[in-house]
């Protein structure tokens, strides 16, 4: 029979289909607008249908908790005549996979700015502690205008969660983190190894572990695991080195080694030139290198390697399933042998650490017992000489060096105030994000119209705008080892009260199409002259869409000033200006009063740049 409708969802057509589900186009009748409905066969085999149907709602939970421009949002999730579907936004675009199949490789810095995007996204999960767990080209979706989202969170892992425990491995081999493919704990840093291996196929066009020769999984995983990677300037000297820096970071095999927070990896990607470049990558030590593991009987095709689960004891219990369980075996073994040797390793250094300290403890018992017999020696001699000469010089001597020192600035001092600074201003950021996300609260709830126009880069002054859509995020900054708010971004859109109209002349026109487009703004343009080559030399525009409006607040803690930016906030383009730290609270008010256009105080703080 074929659907036609699910709940109030019209279908309008097929988008795709798989073994477990259909994903159709569909027009939502309550809010006028199209959306992708995914569905679960309802004739799954019993035995994965538990499984399928858990991850599935996971899926709702995961994605829906998320609200984030570079996630895929899901509107809804229900069920009709036994089939569960989820309505989610409908993503126009490619996959990544599509386009690295497609096209040769995409330019650096569009490379930098997909990576940096996705890893905004995967900083978004890392705050409410979800780790997506199946990072990959084809969970990427990329629109026309260079917007990129992520997608999938079928596998996600929720710390509330017990779907999936330690020793299960879910998601695409070639992707994984070390403690994935070793059945460990996992946390959001085994996202940024997964993204890592993205940005480095998006640079040498294949995976960074994967061998043309390989006919099993066994050598990935003891590469992912044990081998560092090659350097992609290697294998591509035209390859900024400044990217390998990047990647020695994310695809680190020790998860503390690795950027904490996907924010830092995006901040990296989107300051490549200030990056220094790469130390040599040094060669493995002996315990670090390559092991030997069983030989497995699995052949892995490369299509069928894009998604393995691997439920921990199995056991053979027929010959169809000898081959999975020689495979479950083999992983097995690897993951013992590994965590045994990496055990050995770790004795044999806190054994050498003990000697250390023992030494140490030796040598600073003699030196006590030294002084000691000088100190008595001396005291002896001066009861029987009274107080020398020599005596007088070295405490002059010591006195001089004190004196010198009082007069000396102390390092300490100046470390523990640029400690106190820096807390300060990391307090003031925490604030401002609390601020803003009342505000962005308040305004998706009323949806204000605000006081004064807006002037939009093209379009000009649109009289009345309604405020909505808004949408606040801090990222941080690791500085000796703390979190530090690093750079805050508030989010919206006004809706003119009526269309906006604005005629252009010459490369202007041109400049608005692009500009339209890279917005994802709908529009209507009508020609109205042509040059005598046929180029357009005048149009009208008319949009009714909403459009963007954004703020960005950058702490430097270096210099102890904040940034403030403002893209079509109330003035058209881009206006930056500094504030010092000590002034931002007071100023965060004032910018909210202006956004709303309640008054121009702000203004004054503008004219100060």
């Amino acid at each position: 029979m074929i659907q036609t409708t699910l709940g109030r969802y019209r279908i309008l057509g097929e988008l795709g289909h798989g073994a477990m589900g259909t994903v159709y186009r569909a027009h939502d009748p309550l809010i006028d607008r199209e959306v992708a409905i995914k569905t679960l066969h309802p004739n799954l085999p019993e035995e994965v249908v538990a499984e399928v149907r858990q991850r599935f709602l996971r899926e709702a939970k995961s994605a829906g908790r998320l609200n984030h421009p570079n996630i895929v949002t899901i509107f809804d999730v229900g069920e009709q005549d036994g089939v569960a579907y989820m309505a989610m936004e409908l993503l126009e675009g490619r996959s990544l996979q599509q386009i690295l199949a497609e096209s040769p490789r995409l330019p650096f810095q569009t490379i930098a700015d997909v990576i940096a995007q996705i890893a905004d996204a995967l900083d978004r999960a890392q705050q409410l502690g979800i780790v997506h767990r199946d990072v990959k080209p084809a969970n990427i979706v990329i629109s026309a205008s260079g917007h990129a989202k992520l997608t999938d969170f079928g596998v996600a892992y929720v710390p509330a969660s017990t779907m999936t425990q330690t020793g299960t491995m879910i998601g695409s081999p070639r992707y994984m983190s070390p403690e994935q493919v070793l059945g460990l704990p996992i946390d959001p840093r085994s996202d940024i190894f997964s993204l890592g291996v993205v940005l480095y196929e998006m640079l040498a066009g294949r995976a960074p572990f994967v061998r043309p020769g390989d006919s099993t999984i066994f050598p990935l995983i003891n590469r992912i695991a044990a081998e560092p990677h090659p350097p992609v300037t290697q294998l591509d000297p035209s390859i900024p080195a400044a990217f390998e820096v990047v990647l020695c970071k994310a695809l680190a095999k020790k998860p503390e080694d690795r950027y904490q927070r996907a924010g830092e990896m995006a901040n990296d990607l989107r300051n490549l030139r200030s990056i220094g470049q790469p130390s040599a990558a040094p060669a493995p030590a002996d315990d670090e290198k390559t092991m030997v593991l069983a030989r497995g009987t699995q052949t892995i095709q490369q299509q069928d390697a894009d998604t393995v689960v691997l439920p921990p004891g199995a056991q053979a219990t027929s010959p169809a399933s000898k081959k999975d369980s020689e495979f479950v075996l083999d992983l097995e073994t690897f993951s013992r042998n590994f965590e045994a040797e990496e055990q050995a390793r770790l004795r044999a250094e806190e054994e050498e650490r003990r000697k250390k300290a023992e030494e140490l403890r030796r040598r600073s018992e003699a030196d006590a017992r030294r002084i000691e017999a000088f100190m008595r020696q001396r005291e002896s001699a001066g009861q029987r000489g009274g107080a020398t000469s020599d005596t007088g010089l070295r405490r002059g001597a010591l006195d001089l060096l004190k004196k010198k020192s009082s007069m000396r600035p102390s390092e300490d001092a100046a470390a523990v105030k640029k400690d106190k600074a820096n807390a300060d201003l990391d307090q003031s950021m925490r604030a401002a994000l609390h601020y803003f996300a009342e505000v962005g609260n308040e305004l998706n709830v009323v949806q204000p119209t605000a006081e004064r126009p807006y002037d939009y880069v093209f379009l000009g002054r649109l009289p009345a705008v309604k405020l909505s859509n808004a949408f606040v995020d801090l990222r941080i900054r690791k500085i000796n080892g703390k979190d530090h708010g690093h750079h805050l971004f508030f989010k919206f859109r006004v809706q003119p009260a009526t269309p906006a109209k604005a005629t252009l002349l010459g490369p202007d026109v041109a400049r608005c199409v692009e500009f339209l487009k890279m917005l994802n703004i709908a529009f209507d343009a009508k020609t109205e002259a042509k040059s005598d080559f046929g180029q357009v030399t005048r149009a009208t525009f008319e949009v009714s869409a909403a459009l963007p409006c954004e703020v960005h607040i950058r702490a430097d803690y270096d210099k102890l000033s904040v940034e403030i930016e403002l893209v079509n906030v109330r003035r058209p383009g881009r206006v930056r200006c500094q504030v010092e730290p000590k002034a931002l609270d007071e100023v965060v008010d004032d910018l909210a009063r202006y956004i709303l256009g309640i008054d121009d105080d702000f203004e004054k703080v503008l004219d100060r740049r």
